[in-house]
């Protein structure tokens, strides 16, 4: 199980919408057995963890404070968890640098 295969996995998925869309709604277990079966396997402790300090770094570069009043989780509000983490957490990882644009990727995805 690794943390590194969190942000691939979520590229993929924006790669992918149809895979995104079916995965959605689907128990967290669901999901990582999804990661899995891509070669792209992580644990919940892997994710809870990774997905914590991205967001806690992205306030940080945008000077903002990592509460209950983080600007970026009103935007998940009325979406699904893992739409807002494909739609919204990595292009913002992407604008303030925690994260760049694979170009050689399919459809461009995020690292």
């Amino acid at each position: 199980m690794s943390a590194e295969n969190i942000l691939p996995f979520l590229r993929t998925l924006a790669a992918r919408p149809n895979l995104l869309v079916c995965l959605r709604s689907q128990s967290k277990d669901d999901v990582l057995a999804a990661a899995a079966g891509l070669g792209l396997p992580f644990s919940d402790d892997d994710f809870n963890t990774a997905v914590w300090d991205l967001e806690e770094q992205l306030a940080v570069r945008r000077g903002e404070v990592f509460d209950d009043t983080f600007p970026l989780w009103q935007i998940m509000w009325g979406q699904f968890y893992l739409e807002y983490l494909v739609h919204d957490l990595l292009p913002s990882l992407v604008d303030t640098g925690l994260a760049t644009v694979d170009r050689t990727a399919a459809q461009g995805g995020v690292r």
